[in-house]
């Protein structure tokens, strides 16, 4: 997945996921009904179980990196935001240098915000196999 999927290519990712959900609460369901049936759990059923909850954590994980990705990315852009304010405070001829600099602190704080955001994220992702 990349940090931000666009258009056409963030729908298809999104529909692709949607559609493995649905095919696991289908798996899901199916073996519940096998469970309350009285089918025995086998070696191979417990394995299948043990590799889809690997594979729960790893998806949660790599969203989790996405998300603080994001963040980071978002953070960049209101530093960036921050900087042209801050030049067009300087260059403000006509008394709009003050919204300006306002304007640049909200950023540099919506800057931090994101930052500390991007920092649990990836916290978050990095217990996720630790705990």
């Amino acid at each position: 997945m990349t940090i931000a999927e666009p258009g056409a290519a963030g729908n298809e990712a999104a529909a692709a996921r949607a559609e493995a959900a649905r095919k696991r609460s289908s798996e899901l369901q199916q073996r519940r009904a096998e469970l309350a049936a009285g089918v025995p759990v086998s070696a191979e059923t417990a394995e299948r179980a043990r590799q889809h909850a690997l594979d729960s954590l790893a998806r949660a994980k790599r969203a989790h990196q996405d998300a603080a990705e994001r963040h980071r990315g978002a953070g960049e852009a209101h530093r960036r935001a921050a900087a042209t304010h801050e030049q067009a405070a300087v260059l403000a001829g006509d008394g709009t240098g003050e919204a300006h600099q306002d304007a640049a602190e909200a950023h540099r704080a919506a800057a931090a915000e994101h930052e500390a955001a991007a920092i649990v994220q990836a916290k978050e992702a990095d217990e996720l196999f630790t705990s």
